[in-house]
């Protein structure tokens, strides 16, 4: 899962304010994409952000990942994944900027993801797509996973109208 050199980093607790300005980007550009509004999370209070920085900033519970330097202006995509015991690793948010598309961006958030997971045993890593967003579909299928028939995460994604996939570590 070799990808272009970009920069991959795990946050900061002090990232929570790029943190927050990702995640309005993301929730403004692919408003579809994801299961929370844009309106919910800018209503958040600056206490969230910090906690949700602070508890992905280390451990095996839960990380984000972005790519690109400390500025919002610099940074194109980011990721957030979680621990599900024992072994999977579940994706959330991923997303990348209209800018950093096609780029590798995407292939090396994933790839920081699986890295984390393997730290901790992670032995396979589950993500659900919207069936509309076919763009993702795609990138997810070129990069090996592939899509879950059966199961509680294919169901708990049915219920949705997402796909769930998985990519074996």
């Amino acid at each position: 899962m070799d990808a272009p050199h970009v920069e991959i980093r795990r946050i900061t607790p002090d990232d929570w304010r790029l943190l927050r300005e990702m995640r309005l980007a993301s929730l403004q550009d692919a408003p579809d994409a994801f299961g929370q509004r844009y309106e919910n999370a800018a209503s958040e209070p600056e206490s969230e952000w910090r906690s949700a920085a602070r508890a992905s900033s280390s451990g095996e519970r839960r990380a984000w990942f972005i790519c690109g330097a400390s500025g919002a202006e610099k940074a194109n995509g980011l990721v957030q994944a979680r621990r599900r015991p024992p072994d999977d690793c579940l994706v959330f948010s991923m997303w990348v900027a209209p800018s950093g598309r096609r780029s590798g961006v995407g292939r090396a958030l994933i790839a920081a993801v699986a890295d984390w997971a393997r730290g901790w045993g992670g032995t396979r890593i589950v993500l659900w797509v919207f069936g509309a967003n076919e763009g993702a579909f795609h990138f997810y299928e070129r990069i090996g996973f592939h899509v879950l028939l059966d199961g509680p995460d294919a169901e708990s994604g049915r219920s949705f109208g997402a796909f769930a996939m998985e990519l074996p570590l």
